[in-house]
């Protein structure tokens, strides 16, 4: 490892707490990702971003850090579903592929307290609450429709991003 970089892109704090505790073990600083130089000595690059509305919030910009990347490269998707949830693995993928580089994923669960929406995120959260009232029993409905705030984000889901940035892990 000869100079990492984490950068990261939040809207609510999840990815943001991930990444300073992801660059407080690596020894590097968290930038956010729209303050990230070219990437010309970042060896490796960890990229950290939320999955916001269905998409991964700073698409662009991760596809230009990416692209400029010139060693190994990372990215952390924080989502409130599983890590293991299919739907994860597709959004990074087609990110992914979009690069035309070799990435390697990780996925972590984030927070949410609606309390801390704004008001056009409560809008979508009060439509995707009214839809989930039809599936009560699915699971984003039970995690959804109390409107109590959720705690997921757990720093140990950082091991396998920092044994893969030391090198003693290629793969998560």
């Amino acid at each position: 490892m000869t100079s990492p970089v984490v950068a990261f892109t939040s809207r609510y704090g999840s990815t943001r707490r991930y990444a300073t505790a992801l660059g407080r073990r690596l020894g590097a600083p968290a930038v956010e990702l729209a303050d990230l130089a070219p990437a010309s000595d970042a060896d490796p690059l960890i990229l950290l971003a939320p999955v916001y509305a269905t998409r991964i919030l700073g698409r662009r910009r991760i596809i230009r850090a990416i692209r400029s990347a010139p060693g190994r490269v990372a990215l952390v998707v924080v989502a409130l579903s599983p890590a293991d949830d299919p739907g994860r693995g597709s959004l990074s993928a087609r990110l992914i592929t979009a690069t035309g580089r070799a990435v390697t994923t990780f996925h972590v669960r984030g927070d949410l307290d609606p309390a801390r929406l704004n008001w056009v995120d409560r809008t979508l959260m009060a439509a995707l609450r009214r839809q989930l009232r039809r599936t009560p029993d699915t699971p984003a409905a039970r995690m959804l429709l109390s409107g109590e705030p959720l705690h997921f984000v757990d720093e140990t889901a950082l091991d396998p991003v920092v044994a893969w940035a030391d090198g003693s892990d290629t793969a998560p």
